[in-house]
């Protein structure tokens, strides 16, 4: 538990709760609501395919547990992931990413438009029983939590002070070899997993180019803290983790059509790779990830990577190369449009 709290030690424990006769709720209604979010929960895209397009993601692959054969206990119950428990106390809240107050139902309808890459259109409704019985099932894991007391689990700790790698000397290319290393033999060479284990982390089926996970220290610290999933904190250095996140987010990823309105007040935060704004904040013509890993040659679609497209040479890629071209002349050209157009009705252009 050190790596979420260093002072926890023995004082402090987190406890799965089991869902029983005793645990929920007297009333029948109630009770078959939190069942039935926890059913949503551990199979989303399973349970509701129409509401999640072709994404293949469902939440228990960023909170734990759920329907998958290698998954540990209830959605949201394991510390090693990103746990639900008691954080449904802390809502609403503030969220700097759209600028206003959101409520759990608007929090969980925001996974389903971005972690889930759900066309607007088919986003379970506010009101909808399907979003009732999620916020039903966080309730419920939430319960004899103080209100407005937010759990030391509940957010993973990014890379912070000098473990904090300038985005421009990230090396995406060195994540490569370590994705082939550490990543791969669940994930696939060609990041898509495999359907009922392991989440796709690129390409038409995974999340949105406006999904948490698409930021680097975000991802960077999921990394760190729960992959591989059930033995997790195998790769614990900061830069290492980096990497990889660069690497996984310098592929191409669904759009998410409202990109350009997030962070209207004070801008995208430096690890959002895929935003315009950040690629024209480091002079970038395009995801910083992305161009070092077209110039070194690795795929950037759903092709497999192999062990002979990673270059001898992977250090130069730690500089930031912003002012070099893809074919190694320097960079005067304006800004240009390189992504990848994916089939299906809710998948659009990725930058």
């Amino acid at each position: 538990m050190r790596y979420r709290n260093e002072t926890a030690g023995k004082n402090v424990a987190f406890v799965p709760k089991k869902m029983n006769n005793s645990t929920l709720p007297e009333n029948e209604h109630r009770r078959e609501l939190v069942k039935y979010g926890r059913q949503l929960f551990a199979n989303t895209s399973g349970m509701i395919p129409n509401k999640t397009g072709s994404s293949r993601m469902s939440c228990a692959n960023c909170h734990g547990g759920g329907s998958l054969p290698s998954a540990n206990g209830m959605v949201g119950q394991e510390i090693t992931m990103i746990p639900l428990v008691g954080t449904a106390a802390g809502y609403p809240e503030w969220t700097g990413r759209t600028s206003r107050m959101r409520d759990m139902r608007q929090r969980i309808q925001g996974c389903f438009l971005r972690s889930m890459n759900t066309d607007p259109k088919n986003i379970p409704a506010y009101d909808s029983r399907e979003i009732q019985a999620m916020e039903s099932y966080l309730v419920w894991l939430a319960k004899g939590t103080p209100v407005q007391k937010v759990p030391y689990w509940r957010h993973i700790r990014k890379p912070e002070g000098s473990e904090e790698i300038p985005v421009p000397n990230i090396n995406p290319v060195r994540g490569a070899k370590l994705y082939l290393e550490n990543c791969a033999s669940c994930h696939g060479k060609d990041g898509q997993g495999s359907k009922g284990q392991y989440p796709p982390l690129w390409g038409p089926d995974s999340y949105n180019d406006g999904a948490g996970m698409g930021r680097v220290y975000t991802a960077a610290g999921f990394i760190r803290e729960a992959m591989p999933y059930g033995s997790p904190h195998q790769v614990s250095d900061w830069r290492d983790v980096q990497d990889i996140a660069g690497f996984v987010n310098g592929h191409d990823r669904p759009h998410l059509d409202r990109q350009n309105k997030d962070w209207s007040a004070d801008g995208p935060p430096d690890e959002a790779v895929y935003y315009k704004r950040v690629q024209d904040r480091f002079g970038y013509n395009m995801n910083p990830m992305r161009k070092k890993l077209l110039m070194a040659g690795i795929p950037v679609g759903t092709e497999p990577l192999n062990k002979g497209d990673i270059p001898d040479n992977v250090r130069r890629y730690r500089n930031p190369l912003n002012e070099t071209s893809i074919n190694g002349t320097a960079n005067t050209s304006s800004r240009v449009a390189i992504g990848a157009t994916f089939s299906g009705s809710n998948q659009r252009r990725a930058s």
